[in-house]
């Protein structure tokens, strides 16, 4: 059944089962092949972040910037895990149709099986990072709290989000080469503009309603607040955050129904 073909009620089922049952052979095969020539294998989604959070760390003994009162090693890997996540699941379903093209030609099924393939393996490394950040929480005695209930809702929101990029991203970038080649320089600038390198004080007050717009600021906020502040997120950057989500979703799913008609062609 072609994505175009309109579900019957009694089909659906059947569709819901064909679907999951594609996305996790989807999900074991890439797990499988990701790692499977390299040295370190897993280790990578570790090193990622810590690469990061080394360099963020240089450049704050020579900028003085501030980690309010945390040690700046937790300050900002608290805030990587996730935005690696983020940037590595979108960038990863721009390629996700056309690395699976054999497939897509073959079967019938909803192409969007094949982003979601792409986040839920991404979601993988991201749990697999987090070791660390539960080590770094030990290490320097943070306490746990009541606000860790707040991290499913984190992370569905900081899933919805990368899905919903990655959406877009896999519709235009199965077209055109030259998005998916330009994502990670994009990806680049928008942690620079997402507090992560530096605290959201540091930003000025007069341009804190535009920068807040950044859907990822509340996201990073709350993951920040949750993990190592003990607090709960912000209400009004949260709202903001899933504001954008919700804009993004609007605007990125139709756009990858339409154009999902024609990726046979495009292949």
């Amino acid at each position: 059944m072609s994505s175009g073909t309109y579900i019957r009620p009694t089909d659906f089922r059947t569709e819901a089962l064909r679907f999951l049952g594609l996305l996790r052979a989807l999900v074991v095969r890439e797990l499988k092949s990701r790692y499977r020539r390299s040295v370190l294998g897993p280790a990578w989604a570790i090193l990622q972040p810590l690469f990061y959070m080394l360099i963020f760390t240089f450049i704050r003994s020579v900028l003085n910037i501030s980690s309010e009162g945390m040690p700046y090693v937790i300050f900002t890997y608290s805030a990587l895990v996730p935005w690696t996540f983020f940037a590595n699941a979108v960038t990863r379903c721009g390629l996700s149709v056309n690395s699976n093209a054999g497939l897509l030609k073959k079967i019938a099924t909803q192409r969007e099986v094949f982003p979601v393939a792409s986040v839920v393996t991404t979601l993988v490394d991201m749990l697999i990072a987090s070791v660390i950040l539960v080590g770094m929480m030990i290490w320097f005695r943070v306490p746990v709290t009541g606000a860790l209930l707040w991290l499913p809702a984190l992370v569905a929101l900081v899933w919805g989000i990368a899905l919903g990029c990655g959406l877009g991203v896999a519709a235009v970038g199965t077209y055109k080469r030259d998005v998916v080649f330009a994502m990670p320089f994009l990806m680049q600038f928008w942690m620079l503009a997402t507090p992560i390198m530096y605290p959201l004080g540091r930003v000025p007050g007069h341009l804190r309603p535009l920068y807040c717009l950044n859907p990822m600021v509340g996201i990073i906020e709350g993951f920040r607040n949750v993990l190592v502040n003990g607090t709960g997120p912000d209400p009004g950057l949260l709202l903001l955050s899933l504001g954008g989500v919700v804009v993004i979703w609007l605007v990125a799913w139709p756009v990858f129904r339409y154009m999902s008609q024609y990726f046979a062609d495009a292949l």
